[in-house]
Order: C-alpha cells, then structure tokens, then sequence
C-alpha cells in the first residue's frame, strides 16, 4: 500500500512539473518597428529632362529694348540634373517682336537650384526652383552676327546682344517622368532701357 502511495506522488509531481515546463514565458522586451521607408520623391538625381513650353516676353519703354514692347514665342530646353537639388539647362527660345515684326531668338545656359517638397511631404509632387545664367539675344535684322558692348539699342532688332538672366519658377508633376512648369525671369541686355521680363509655361518630359 506504501508503495501505490509513493508512485501515485511520483505521479502527480511528474505531471505538474511537466505542466509548469510547458508554458510559454513572456519576454519583458518588446522588438520596435522598422522604421519607416523615406518618402518617394518624382525629383531625382542623375535625370534628363526635355521641356516644350509657351512664352512671352514684356519691355517697359516703349520700343527701345531688345524685343520691342513685347514678344510671343516658345521654344525647347533640356535639363540634366547630376544632383537632385542641383542642375544645368541648355534653352532656345523664339519669337515674334512687336511692333516691326521682326523674329529674334535666344540661347541660355543656366544653373537651377530646385527642392522638392515630396521629400519633406509625401505625395506632393511640386518642386520651387531658382536659375541664373548667360547666354545670347539673335535679332532678324542684325547685318551680321556679333557681340557687341556698350551700344544702346534704339529700335527692335538692331543688334545681337550678350545678355544674363536670373529667375524663380515651380514645376509639377504627375508622374515620375510627366510634368508641368511655368518661371519667370528678368533678362539684362546691353543696359537698363533694353532689359525684359520673360514668362515661360510648358510641358517637361523626364528620362
């Protein structure tokens, strides 16, 4: 009888033992989320960009600019971005002066500072951006092509100009590589009286 007492104990320990042996412990530490991915930005870095785009061009003395009192025209420029924030521009404008119906054209190269904003807010695909640079006014009427300093411009379309420009613009877009722009810039031709305002909107195609 001792003996079917003592392994009836042995019996009921074994069983508890095991029992306590099966339960899960709680771990006192809790294993953190991995951060969140950073947002996608539709602005990238090493991107070419070609642009077509509408513009028009103000003077503000009558007739005795560069382009007259005021001019339409639109052209093409490409873009390379080697940093997301920093890039080149090469652009061809042409267009109409009015009055004397005479077609000049354009060519600048600028360097533009942009910042998406799809970095700091996710989905909102805008990009403020700011340019500078130098290039070349190509009147029609011009004898032959040349640079020239120091010679004031009294009608439309007397003379091929060295001229500087600085602007501000925004660009959007809708996809990665499908967008809208439109800047504004001031243009320094040859002195005060033959400088101009241009204003460009357009469309932008990214690789």
């Amino acid at each position: 009888m001792k003996k079917l007492i003592a392994l009836a104990i042995v019996a009921i320990a074994s069983h508890v033992v095991s029992a306590s042996a099966g339960e899960a412990v709680a771990s006192s530490k809790e294993i953190a989320a991995p951060p969140p991915p950073p947002p996608t930005s539709y602005f990238r870095s090493n991107e070419f960009s070609l642009g077509l785009f509408g513009s028009y061009g103000a003077a503000f003395n009558d007739n005795t600019r560069a382009i007259g009192n005021h001019a339409w025209g639109g052209g093409v420029d490409g873009q390379y971005f080697p940093l997301q924030y920093v890039g080149v521009a090469i652009e061809g404008n042409f267009f109409n002066e009015v009055p004397g119906d005479f077609f000049g054209s354009t060519v600048t190269a600028n360097v533009i500072l942009r910042y998406p904003l799809d970095t700091v807010f996710p989905g909102f695909h805008l990009a403020p951006y700011g340019f500078g640079g130098v290039g070349g006014l190509f009147n029609q009427s011009s004898t032959f092509t040349r640079v020239t300093f120091g010679n004031n411009l009294n009608r439309s379309g007397s003379n091929n100009e060295v001229l500087g420009d600085a602007g501000v613009g925004l660009e959007y877009r809708f996809t990665p590589h499908i967008g809208v722009f439109g800047d504004t810039r001031y243009n320094f031709v040859d002195g005060p009286k033959n400088n101009y305002l241009l204003t460009r909107f357009g469309i932008r195609y990214a690789f």
